[in-house]
């Protein structure tokens, strides 16, 4: 079930040729909570169709708000999507983040974080910034 994923998560995915530097694709995961209609701020629980909550995953960068990051190994990534489609609990949302996730408790958070900044760079140098890390989940 893909409520426990949150609205916005950052997915690099890495690769390595044989004798050359590892390349990184970023995607964008954002969960698209469905409702009957979204008119009103309050009560939006009454309003939601959970079973018509779907995922959008989008080359690049879309938001500057992330909820989470994911790292992924190319060949790891029929792992990590069979982990998304088997969710089914927090505590299954948990182990997925314990295996792909970069929590800002990582070691490397701040040069995943500094990777992530320069491929934004890369990929739009106008409209680039900084991520807005208030959002950023440490479950």
């Amino acid at each position: 079930m893909i409520t426990w994923i949150p609205q916005v998560a950052f997915l690099s995915v890495t690769s390595q040729s044989q004798g050359k530097d590892s390349s990184v694709s970023i995607y964008t995961i954002a969960n698209d909570h469905a409702h009957t209609n979204i008119s009103h701020l309050i009560s939006e629980q009454r309003r939601r169709l959970p079973e018509e909550d779907a995922l959008t995953v989008a080359r690049g960068f879309v938001g500057a708000y992330p909820n989470v990051f994911f790292h992924v190994e190319k060949f790891h990534l029929p792992d990590f999507v069979d982990a998304i489609a088997g969710l089914t609990s927090e505590r299954d949302y948990r182990a997925l983040v314990s295996r792909f996730g970069v929590r800002r408790t990582t070691p490397t958070f701040w040069r995943h974080s500094d990777m992530l900044h320069a491929a934004y760079r890369q990929i739009a140098p106008i409209e680039a910034g900084l991520f807005d890390y208030n959002r950023l989940e440490n479950r």
